[in-house]
């Protein structure tokens, strides 16, 4: 006797019964949670192939995304140094022309002065040919005054 309960042929029967009426049950859990294991694994299985798959794509995708940005900013820093030696370019053409110009003005500047100093010298001749001509005048007056009186 096992405690309280005995063991008989009418107890071992019943329980017997109880057990073979359990059976299928159990089995059908069983089965089903075999079934559900299964489809779990399944469903995990998938999800992981698909998350590969995303994975490989989103990669890839980085992958364009980054050569294109690269190749945009290539392009953008090329044209910057292409701009930047233009501008070089021209800053030495100006400088040149700033140059040529600078002598240039200071040919006229001297040609200017020249000139001045020509029309300083006219003026001095105009001068001192009104101041012969005044003389010229008072002698020519004296002569013609003496001239006229009688020695």
């Amino acid at each position: 006797m096992f405690g309280r309960f005995s063991i008989n042929k009418k107890n071992l029967s019943v329980a017997q019964r109880q057990v073979d009426s359990f059976l299928p049950f159990a089995i059908v859990h069983v089965m089903s949670l075999t079934r559900l294991v299964k489809e779990h694994q399944t469903k995990q299985a998938t999800l992981k192939r698909e998350n590969e798959h995303l994975r490989k794509e989103a990669i890839q995708s980085v992958g364009v995304f980054s050569d294109a940005v690269a190749e945009t900013l290539s392009g953008r820093v090329s044209q910057i140094f292409l701009n930047q030696k233009n501008l070089e370019q021209e800053a030495r053409s100006l400088s040149l022309q700033t140059a040529r110009y600078a002598k240039q003005t200071t040919q006229w500047l001297a040609l200017v002065e020249q000139f001045d100093s020509a029309l300083k010298e006219l003026g001095d001749v105009q001068n001192w040919v009104q101041v012969i001509q005044k003389d010229m005048e008072q002698v020519t007056h004296s002569l013609e005054s003496s001239r006229r009186e009688p020695v």
